[in-house]
């Protein structure tokens, strides 16, 4: 379908890699009884060296209960129109949900962390409903992540998934 021009190159990389979590969950995750929350994230790796972190982080989140997408690794993708690819992805993913979306870009890249949160910021105005960007990278990005202006910016994982949890909880009430 990628071929003959009836899905983009986003949808391309999401269908790949969710066929690949569809693998790897059902060779290792167990079933849980965890129920399913009104809370939905998109997870964009910007680095090949953040991969595996934002991969963990997907999966934990849908362990917890979450709505979650793991879109893959973008670096080598971005090009003049891959903003507005990945715009219409999420818009196309988030219309019509409920409750608490997060997109958690995941980088070591410092252009691609700017082009990545620049365009979901933009994308941020437009959405309606509640949507939330977080960042992931590593000590040397830090500062540049906070200057982003971006709901939160770590180094650390389990900070992350703590930010979550207290976010989704916070769009409850």
């Amino acid at each position: 379908m990628y071929d003959r021009g009836k899905i983009s190159e986003s949808e391309k990389l999401l269908i790949s890699t969710t066929a690949l979590d569809l693998v790897l969950m059902t060779k290792f995750v167990s079933t849980i009884d965890t129920p399913k929350l009104k809370a939905y994230s998109i997870i964009v790796s910007g680095s090949e060296e953040a991969t595996y972190q934002a991969r963990i982080a997907s999966v934990i989140l849908h362990l917890m209960g979450w709505n979650s997408l793991y879109l893959g690794n973008v670096e080598n993708k971005i090009d003049p129109f891959f903003d507005i690819d990945i715009q219409r992805l999420i818009s196309k993913k988030l219309k019509n949900v409920n409750g608490l979306s997060t997109i958690m870009i995941f980088s070591f890249n410092a252009n691609t962390l700017k082009f990545l949160s620049n365009t979901i910021k933009t994308l941020q105005k437009k959405i309606e409903n509640d949507l939330r960007i977080a960042i992931y990278t590593n000590n040397d990005l830090l500062q540049v992540s906070q200057q982003l202006d971006v709901d939160y910016s770590t180094t650390e994982l389990t900070s992350l998934i703590e930010w979550a949890k207290e976010e989704y909880h916070n769009s409850l009430s």
